[in-house]
């Protein structure tokens, strides 16, 4: 059975990124002082040091739930205000880092295409829970004539089918049976066979063949049960959760939930806190996500816009060597010198270029997932700095999430030599992060026209 890190029976610490987790040395020590943390975590997800004469453990720049020990959980949540995780993750494809452990989400109308993977993994969990556990058999009342009645027997049924005809020798009688043929059931199953096509139809990612063969075990298991093609167990008060389980079948909600998600299409809401739907905890390392969002966003905003493109500098063909060979007239003037020879070249590699179709580039910027309320930090602006020297760009710029005290938007902070430098501050929790991204692109359009 796979931990569940939210359950009462563990202590849950909030904290945000980059920031230290409240936690005391007994948390954390054995008796003979040894670090007692869960496997993975350390220097993945968090950093622990001695500060002061104390131990410190702080996060690192993922935002989500792990196990930290085998005793407490923690929730890491962006050190920006952000209520578009979701949106976010959509638009740039990202893939989080599922883990083992489970936790509970939000379930949401819009399914991503990983969410299916996340989803299945954490169904077949459930099933097999039911499997080690127990098939939930509910009694259903069955109704026969015979001559060899059993149960209870039904007078007026057997007048009117029976004696009325002058058949003396047969009775009505009913009984009630148990039966794993119920609603509940029928609504798992109907889940594992969806699953299994999907899966099926995707048999090239990887894991498919795996989900394809537990999915095929699942069915097995509920082989006794009946197909409903019309889903109506969709309308039973257990299925839907306006009933209470037994108590000793309540391992079945899990399941139950994940499959009505399943047959719904339903994904799963980043944003909120908790839901209904049980699934491994997922990770985001967010300063990643929002460089790739901005660039997205930025490159969608400009793609109707004729003469201006926007480029990842990482790559090519934005990206360029740092140093340019200098000129054979340039060097005949130089004192006697050596170069620089062996190992690898270093790259001028900004995250976003706006380039012209002359190739020139008017704004030259850099993504930074840090706080800034004033100027930009020194090696950030150091930096974007060289890159703008380097693609002899008149604007340099560093973009950032708004702080829930800051301005938002374009922020100029002067000049340094004939570059203007520059931010812009991104409101990750506006009511519509897409018309934030748009106004960006625009306010960049008139810099462009400002300072060319």
């Amino acid at each position: 059975m796979r931990v569940h890190l939210t359950t009462p029976g563990r202590r849950l610490i909030g904290c945000k990124e980059y920031a230290e987790i409240p936690v005391s040395p007994s948390d954390l020590l054995d008796d003979d002082g040894t670090l007692r943390v869960a496997d993975g975590v350390l220097n993945r997800y968090v950093d622990v040091d001695f500060a002061d004469g104390r131990l410190r453990v702080r996060a690192r720049g993922v935002s989500g739930v792990f196990a930290l020990t085998d005793q407490v959980s923690v929730q890491v949540r962006p050190r920006f205000p952000l209520t578009n995780l979701t949106h976010m993750v959509s638009v740039c494809g990202y893939v989080p880092t599922a883990l083992p452990a489970m936790r509970t989400y939000r379930a949401t109308e819009q399914r991503e295409e990983w969410m299916l993977d996340v989803v299945t993994d954490a169904f077949l969990v459930a099933v097999e829970e039911i499997e080690e556990r127990g098939l939930l058999r509910t009694y259903r009342r069955r109704v026969e004539g015979s001559s060899y009645p059993h149960g209870r027997i039904e007078t007026s049924a057997t007048i009117h089918r029976y004696a009325s005809r002058g058949i003396d020798h047969k009775l009505t009688h009913s009984w009630f049976e148990k039966t794993s043929d119920n609603p509940a059931n029928r609504c798992v199953r109907a889940a594992a066979m969806h699953l299994h096509r999907e899966h099926t139809s995707r048999q090239l990612i990887a894991g498919a063949r795996e989900r394809i063969s537990r999915l095929g075990n699942a069915l097995r298991l509920l082989d006794e049960v009946a197909d409903d093609h019309r889903r109506c167990f969709l309308d039973d008060s257990l299925v839907r959760g306006a009933a209470e389980l037994p108590e000793a079948r309540g391992y079945y909600r899990p399941a139950l939930n994940l499959a009505v998600a399943a047959l719904s299409g339903h994904g799963l809401d980043l944003d909120a806190d908790s839901g209904a739907m049980s699934v491994g905890s997922l990770l985001i390392k967010t300063e990643d996500l929002f460089e790739e969002f901005v660039r997205l966003s930025l490159q969608r905003a400009f793609e109707s816009k004729s003469g201006l493109s926007v480029l990842d500098g990482n790559l090519e063909p934005g990206r360029r060597p740092l140093y340019e060979k200098i000129a054979d007239e340039k060097v005949g003037t130089l004192p006697s010198h050596s170069g620089v020879s062996g190992g690898t070249r270093p790259n001028a590699t900004p995250d976003v270029l706006l380039m012209n179709d002359d190739g020139t580039f008017p704004i030259v910027a850099d993504v930074k997932y840090t706080n800034v309320t004033r100027h930009a930090d020194r090696s950030e602006l150091e930096q974007v700095m060289t890159y703008g020297v380097r693609y002899r760009s008149p604007v340099v710029l560093t973009i950032h999430p708004r702080r829930h005290n800051a301005d938002g938007g374009l922020v100029v902070s002067g000049n340094i030599g004939d570059i203007l430098v520059a931010q812009y501050r991104v409101d990750l929790a506006a009511d519509d992060l897409d018309a934030e991204m748009i106004a960006m692109a625009q306010s960049l359009e008139a810099l462009i026209a400002a300072t060319s």
